[in-house]
């Protein structure tokens, strides 16, 4: 059976138990490329999902403020070791650095959906008055705060929004010219809904992330939406960013850097920004030779820079309503078809 036949089997079984409606996933090797749209926008819709579908990223976003981050670095607008109050002086995070919160070891701890209730002031608010729980540095606790507060960072250097600082150091030299902040409504038809929500209703079109919603859709943790065909052109970035002629002038030892596990010994794996060593969606056979990261909505960015291989997997594996992450089988099952790409 080829790799298509495979990966398209492994799609449409996850839409018949109901993991996901529908997904779209674009991979590429030096060998071969392929792009797969299977099911539906909803379970019991006659709505075909394309390879032009925009599907909301949720955290993705997170990688792509942590590769913003990483240039600044790269421009030495902005240094690993710096602290966080150099920039957010209001902030209670003291001690804590640019590297801990692109390693989720900063110690911060704050519940941003709860806190978003009270909206958008009080929300920073609850942010900029949070101080670390434990010693910054000892421990890894995946959070979004931590990469709000970098998305906010990027805002102070360079006196832009975080919109305009992802799209003109990251997505546009990437040539990816289909990943926004908040959609036009325009694009309605090409957006798969997020979520049947008991308060929002229907979550089409607009973040899924409640924090992020109430900051106006615009957040360094959620907030982008994309193609598969964007986030396979982001790990094609990263692939040749690791080999020294990427399109975003990031370091080259800094972007090695970046997919070497920082965490404290025995804990989650991480980079700077990049997950690694997860065991539960990404093949044993790469374990300790991939990087990937994950959202909460479905989707998947991975690249093996040993295969040169990059590929995304987009989903909104939270309609009707969000489960148990049953999809990380489904991502991990592609994962390794994929290595014969």
């Amino acid at each position: 059976m080829s790799i298509l036949a495979r990966v398209t089997a492994i799609l449409h079984d996850g839409i018949e138990q109901k993991i996901f409606p529908g997904a779209v996933l674009a991979a590429a090797s030096p060998h071969q490329q392929l792009t797969v749209a299977a099911g539906t926008y909803r379970y019991s819709d006659t709505t075909a999902v394309t390879a032009e579908c925009i599907y909301d990223l949720a955290s993705l976003t997170k990688i792509v403020t942590a590769t913003a981050a990483l240039v600044m670095c790269s421009r030495g607008w902005l240094s690993l070791d710096a602290a966080v109050t150099q920039f957010l002086p209001q902030s209670n995070a003291n001690g804590v650095t640019i590297r801990q919160l692109l390693t989720h070891t900063s110690g911060l701890e704050i519940r941003l959906s709860t806190t978003a209730l009270a909206g958008a002031s009080a929300l920073w608010q609850g942010v900029l008055a949070c101080a670390p729980s434990r010693a910054p540095g000892s421990l890894v606790a995946y959070a979004n705060v931590n990469t709000l507060m970098l998305g906010r960072i990027l805002e102070v250097i360079t006196y832009q929004s975080l919109a305009q600082v992802l799209t003109q150091y990251v997505l546009h030299p990437a040539a990816m010219h289909e990943t926004w902040f908040n959609p036009a409504a325009s694009l309605l038809s090409r957006i798969p809904p997020s979520e049947l929500d008991p308060v929002r209703g229907e979550v089409w079109g607009t973040v899924h992330d409640e924090s992020t919603a109430v900051l106006g859709g615009v957040a360094g943790h959620a907030g982008l939406f994309g193609t598969a065909g964007d986030m396979l052109r982001f790990g094609q970035a990263w692939l040749a960013t690791l080999a020294g002629q990427g399109p975003w002038g990031i370091d080259g030892a800094l972007a090695q850097q970046a997919l070497q596990n920082q965490s404290p010994a025995g804990q989650l794996g991480v980079g700077l920004g990049w997950m690694l060593a997860r065991d539960n969606f990404m093949p044993a056979t790469v374990l300790d030779a991939m990087a990937a990261h994950t959202g909460f909505t479905g989707p998947v960015v991975a690249i093996v820079p040993g295969h040169q291989l990059a590929w995304a997997l987009l989903s909104n594996r939270t309609w009707p309503q969000r489960t148990p992450p049953h999809h990380h089988v489904v991502t991990r099952l592609v994962g390794e078809v994929l290595l014969d790409l």
